[in-house]
């Protein structure tokens, strides 16, 4: 009959040990062969592998106790069986009564600039284990949207992974105001323009010129909308909204006053 493996010796504590003796065992052996940190080494592999084996039947009082029963008197519990048991028979026992390992949820944040959260694509997360993977960024994603990966998060032993949860956190831009896929910019025309009317050739955040035409009379404050022109996602397109800021000249020359004070005269401003 095979021989059964002795956990407490692969975890290098007494079989007196308590259940605190045993993870704080577990959790300097795991970090000294794990296999990030031994990489092409089959040998540490093996012995990270066994580690876990050792700690998770070790940790659960249940599977700790079954265990110890079966190292003490490994045919008794196959005794009304009529036949000795093999190793792998003796593993299903020991295993049959213990409850599967619950997956683990991850929570992670991704930084990206205002141009990414604009077009998407991809990006690392780097984990609080230290390992970076790749997630998929959502088309005009708003800072503060957490995104649920299903199964993504990393295994911990033989515990399967669960969801990630990313938290995708968006850099301000320094032109553009974001209201929902909506975006707000100022543009600052002079007051003979505003009264005049005139137009503007508008740069939207995915760098395309739109004309823009600020109508004769266009007062300090109003709003001019571009339809379509604001944030894309992949069910809609915000609109753009340019806000117009009326500047007066702060010195004018003797000339230029003349000249002024005679045309609004002549058109009934004064």
């Amino acid at each position: 009959m095979a021989e059964i493996t002795d956990h407490y010796q692969t975890l290098d504590v007494p079989e007196t040990a308590s259940a605190a003796e045993i993870k704080r065992a577990y959790r300097g052996l795991a970090r000294t062969y794990h296999p990030d940190r031994n990489s092409g080494d089959p040998e540490a592999v093996a012995r990270f592998r066994a580690i876990q084996e050792a700690y998770e039947v070790l940790v659960d009082p249940s599977t700790r106790a079954a265990y110890d029963q079966l190292r003490r008197d490994p045919l008794a519990m196959f005794a009304s069986n009529g036949h000795s048991p093999s190793l792998r028979e003796m593993q299903a026992h020991l295993f049959r009564s213990r409850p599967s390992a619950k997956p683990s949820d991850v929570e992670a944040e991704v930084r990206l600039s205002f141009e990414q959260s604009l077009k998407g694509g991809k990006a690392d997360v780097r984990l609080r284990d230290g390992t970076t993977m790749e997630v998929p960024v959502p088309k005009g994603v708003r800072s503060g949207v957490k995104v649920r990966f299903k199964g993504r998060a990393p295994s911990q032993g033989a515990t399967a992974g669960g969801d990630l949860y990313v938290t995708f956190r968006v850099a301000p831009s320094p032109r553009f105001r974001r209201e929902g896929n909506d975006l707000h910019i100022v543009e600052p025309v002079t007051v003979m323009e505003a009264l005049l009317g005139t137009s503007r050739a508008i740069t939207n955040a995915y760098g395309r010129g739109i004309k823009a035409t600020i109508p004769p009379g266009t007062q300090p404050g109003e709003r001019l909308r571009l339809r379509g022109q604001g944030v894309r996602t992949a069910q809609q397109k915000g609109d753009l909204y340019v806000e117009i800021r009326v500047t007066v000249p702060r010195s004018l020359t003797d000339e230029q006053r003349t000249a002024l004070e005679t045309c609004v005269r002549q058109i009934g401003l004064v």
